[in-house]
């Protein structure tokens, strides 16, 4: 047999699997991609990664359901993912745990929604259960260890892009840790002000010098920030939640 013999022979199925499942790698590498950029929340990266690589490579069985489903799975993972990855989240961005204990119930429901008629429901319906059992298990964890004040990036890190910024030491005990940073550069406490508004921070109407935003669409939790004027071209801020 011929190279070109062996070659055919060789790339001919390849070629026909990439063919039949191009929708398949499609969604999954775009979900990827996301969730790449959104890795310095793991937790909300791998949960909403978990629901497209497990119908896409486990449950899809037609291409027409399976291009539609996985579409809508998609969807739901830029909605989660995509304001991370640019920065930004408030009260439609949805948080850490609404992603841990209603992002498992809802994609069970558009899955086994799909897989109807495509084949038998015990197998899926005994793996999202185990999903949603671990994503309230999880959601546990993460409102135990926020409330322990484990201060994450939330909108703050890592400032404004042309300014010089260094993160400066934890602060606080059992009840709860905050962060800071100083930013150095021109106009630094306006460009600063400016960033933390274009993520949702507010003033709180009254003599407080914080400002705060709140995450989360049905979970929702605050997290607040101080903004000290340094000098004309050094800012310091913390932050907490």
């Amino acid at each position: 047999m011929s190279d070109a013999g062996v070659d055919d022979s060789t790339v001919a199925p390849l070629c026909g699997r990439l063919r039949e499942n191009w929708w398949r790698l499609a969604l999954i590498a775009a979900t990827l991609v996301m969730a790449a950029f959104a890795w310095y929340e793991p937790l909300v990266a791998v949960f909403t990664v978990i629901p497209v690589l497990t119908w896409c490579w486990g449950l899809a069985r037609s291409d027409r359901t399976g291009t539609v489903v996985g579409a809508i799975l998609l969807a739901l993972a830029a909605w989660i993912l995509l304001p991370r990855d640019l920065g930004l989240s408030g009260q439609w961005v949805p948080s850490v745990f609404d992603v841990c204990l209603f992002l498992p119930i809802l994609t069970a429901v558009i899955c086994l929604v799909g897989i109807r008629g495509e084949r038998s429901r015990g197998l899926p319906a005994i793996g999202f259960c185990a999903f949603a059992v671990a994503g309230l298990a999880l959601g546990g964890y993460t409102a135990v260890w926020y409330s322990e004040g484990d201060t994450g990036n939330e909108g703050v890190w890592p400032g404004p892009s042309g300014l010089r910024v260094v993160e400066g030491e934890r602060e606080g005990g059992s009840g709860g840790f905050s962060r800071q940073l100083d930013a150095t550069g021109d106009r630094a406490p306006e460009r600063m002000r400016d960033y933390l508004s274009s993520r949702g921070f507010s003033s709180q109407g009254d003599d407080s010098p914080s400002i705060c935003r709140v995450n989360g669409v049905v979970l929702t939790y605050k997290v607040c920030a101080v903004v000290e004027d340094i000098s004309p071209t050094m800012v310091r801020v913390s932050w907490w939640i």
